[in-house]
This record gives C-alpha cells, sequence and structure tokens, in this order.
C-alpha cells in the first residue's frame, strides 16, 4: 500500500491512467475487475449516479457514465473486450465507492487480447507516487 496526500492506493493492482482515468484493473483468473481509484473519488466528491451501457468494451472508448454534485462524466474503459458482470450494487448506490473505492468493482472484462505492458498502466510504488504527485501538482496550478 502507498499513501499519498492521505489517499490509499493498494499495489496488488494497476492503475490506469490515461487522460486522468484514475481507474484501478486488477486481474482475477481470466477477467479483469475495473474500479474508480481513491484520487477519482476524492476529486469527484460523493458519488449521486453510475451506469454502464452494452456488453462490450473498447479501450479508451465510453461504457458509462457517473455524477457527483461536482460534475458528470464519462467512464471509460481501459481494455477492450467482453463485460462479463456489473457490481449492481454499486451501481445501485455509487456512494460505496466513495467509501471504499478498492473493493466497490463496477465491471468485470474479459480482455480481447492478453494484456502486455501498456505506458498508462501503472504498477510499481514509484510510478503510483510519481503520477498521483504530478496530479496534485497540477490540480494545484488550476
Amino acid at each position: 500500500m502507498v499513501n499519498i496526500e492521505g489517499l490509499d492506493f493498494p499495489l496488488d493492482r494497476k492503475y490506469y491512467s490515461k487522460d486522468g482515468a484514475h481507474l484501478w484493473v486488477q486481474q482475477e483468473g481470466d477477467v479483469v475487475k475495473v474500479g474508480m481509484d481513491a484520487f477519482a473519488t476524492e476529486m469527484a466528491g460523493l458519488l449521486t449516479f453510475l451506469s454502464l451501457e452494452g456488453d462490450t468494451a473498447e479501450a479508451d472508448k465510453a461504457i458509462g457514465s457517473f455524477e457527483s454534485a461536482k460534475f458528470v462524466s464519462r467512464l471509460y474503459s481501459p481494455i477492450r473486450g467482453d463485460i462479463v458482470a456489473v457490481n449492481d450494487d454499486v451501481l445501485n448506490n455509487p456512494r460505496k465507492i466513495n467509501d471504499n473505492p478498492y473493493e466497490s468493482w463496477i465491471f468485470k472484462i474479459r480482455p480481447a487480447e492478453p494484456q502486455g505492458s501498456d505506458e498508462h498502466f501503472l504498477l510499481t510504488e514509484e510510478e503510483i507516487t510519481a503520477w498521483i504527485t504530478e496530479e496534485f501538482r497540477r490540480l494545484a496550478e488550476q
């Protein structure tokens, strides 16, 4: 576990950083669980709505949306593949993601191809720390 500015980031998963997505992915057999990281939930505030669309996903394409009191945003898939499970409990009560982002996965996807190394998937403590530190610096400048 790495803690940055009071936010926890477990090291048992990868973090998807492309275009400010702030998603985590965790391999579970032949499927991958996907959820929002602590930075995303902190910046969004209390989530009030979460939806998913369709049963397939394209990498970097919208698969749904989420809302909070602060803003509305699209939810993007970090991986191309078939959606094999949706966490209805989280869809019905998205604030569970605020309470525990790493137990509150949103969907499970069976990747269309093996996951290789991608510069947008961060795994090490050093990569995660540098990324989140830069995100906080960028926000402070706005």
